[in-house]
């Protein structure tokens, strides 16, 4: 595992059709793990949900993540890291349709129509990483 000096995304791992992990505490301190598209667009992490998820109120109580973005099959490669999560509701339907472009592409289905037709709802959540770990384990795992 690396820790990078500057804040910089592996952009072989950022570039990919794969969900953010963004961990937090709930109120009763209790951590959790959700999965989220999400985009890094100028060094910040940005996703998007509906304004009525329970982990809007949550980063709403205490701000503090931790996050993954890594591969589901050998060899894993990543990036990890902590950060400051703000929720933007004027930018939700900003970058739910920039994410909608990422996951879906151009083509219609039922979820892509879903999203678009709920746009309004949605929320950003704007995460600023305090630290991130690239990590590969291509060289150890060659043979796996």
């Amino acid at each position: 595992m690396q820790k990078m000096d500057k804040l910089s995304f592996d952009h072989l791992i950022s570039d990919q059709k794969i969900p953010i992990r963004l961990a937090f505490l709930k109120p009763d301190g209790t951590p959790n793990i959700i999965s989220l598209w999400y985009e890094q667009i100028n060094g910040k992490i940005y996703c998007a949900t509906k304004s009525s998820s329970k982990i809007v109120s949550y980063l709403l109580n205490n701000p503090e993540c931790g996050f993954e973005i890594a591969t589901d099959k050998p060899p894993y490669k990543g990036t990890r890291g902590n950060g400051i999560a703000k929720i933007i509701p004027e930018d939700g339907e900003k970058i739910l349709l920039i994410l909608m472009a990422k996951y879906l592409g151009e083509k219609k289905s039922i979820l892509s129509e879903y999203l678009k037709n709920n746009a309004k709802t949605e929320v950003a959540i704007e995460i600023t990483p305090e630290k991130i770990f690239n990590y590969d384990y291509s060289k150890r795992m060659k043979d796996v």
